[in-house]
């Protein structure tokens, strides 16, 4: 598991000061520290908080830490990257996705809370919650805006957006009028190894399922109505489609985890028949199976969103606060 920015640098300061290239008695500044790294100042305050509890610096009466339990001297002296590099270290913090696999807790949370009603989101509490920077919160944030999942009202407070039947109706509306006509514009621009690498993936995993993970009919559904349609060549309509995901986000966080995947075929031979469509170059039928098999996922996942907001049981995390339940 890649290491948090915090871990990194409590690592660094330590080599540096266990080596005595940090020497005892030194000023550790917050600012100039998230300069040298190239970080906000949140995880570096945090950092040295760690290290003080720790007993590895202490106090100073003025701003910053000194480094050492007591030292005998104050050493005024800017830090810099050298001081890092001279331990054996760096003076720089690989940088993950790791974001990504928060944003995917919160959006899994979120989208279920969204289901039941309207609820307000706390950004502060939120970042308390995760354990990381505004800046990370606000990241997650904004990639869950850009879902249509929530919206901005005020300073740190979001709404998120709810599910609810008019909306879903809505949603589904929108993806009638833009994927049809996308996928006959992809049916000209796709190569035939594309498609079949879709066909080739539906037929594993029909081979298997019910024995597939919620994330691989994930994967499926993002093959049809995400990779296909970028071949439609416009990127404004693959822009507004975008506010349609959390069609997708309800099956992907409900499927296989809060209800069962259903017994039988969930849209394989639907998939199937788009992709087959295309492959012999026939748009306008491409164009009307993709419609079709729209039509008739609206009405499955309305009555999935119905049966969870009657029987599913859910218990919202302490940075979203409910407005109303349905």
């Amino acid at each position: 598991m890649a290491k948090t920015l915090k871990d990194q640098l409590y690592e660094a300061l330590l080599r540096s000061m266990a080596s005595g290239h940090l020497e005892p008695g030194l000023v550790l500044l917050e600012g100039n520290i998230a300069d040298i790294f190239g970080m906000s100042r949140s995880p570096v305050r945090q950092t040295l908080g760690r290290l003080h509890q720790e007993g590895a610096i202490s106090r100073f009466e003025g701003r910053g830490f000194l480094v050492g339990r007591e030292p005998r001297a104050v050493v005024r002296r800017s830090l810099t990257a050298a001081d890092f590099r001279a331990a054996g270290g760096r003076a720089s913090v690989k940088r993950t996705d790791s974001w990504r696999a928060l944003a995917e807790k919160v959006e899994h949370d979120i989208v279920l809370c969204s289901m039941k009603g309207r609820l307000e989101l706390n950004e502060l509490q939120l970042a308390k919650s995760l354990d990381v920077s505004r800046a990370t919160t606000y990241r997650i944030l904004l990639q869950l805006q850009s879902l249509g999942v929530v919206e901005k009202i005020k300073y740190s407070s979001w709404n998120v957006v709810p599910l609810d039947n008019e909306r879903l109706h809505q949603l589904y509306d929108a993806r009638r009028q833009l994927e049809p006509f996308m996928i006959a514009r992809a049916c000209e621009r796709i190569s035939d190894a594309a498609i079949q690498r879709y066909l080739d993936r539906l037929d594993r995993a029909q081979a298997r399922y019910p024995r597939v993970q919620a994330s691989q009919l994930d994967a499926l559904e993002n093959d049809l109505h995400h990779e296909a349609l970028e071949h439609g060549g416009n990127s404004e309509i693959l822009i507004m489609l975008q506010r349609t995901r959390p069609i997708l986000l309800i099956s992907k966080h409900l499927l296989g985890g809060e209800i069962e995947l259903p017994p039988g075929d969930p849209f394989f031979a639907a998939h199937r028949q788009v992709f087959e469509d295309m492959l012999a170059r026939r748009p306008a039928s491409a164009s009307a199976a993709l419609y079709r098999h729209l039509q008739t996922s609206e009405s499955l996942v309305q009555e999935r969103l119905a049966n969870f907001r009657h029987a599913g049981e859910l218990r919202a995390p302490g940075y979203l606060r409910w407005l109303s339940q349905r």
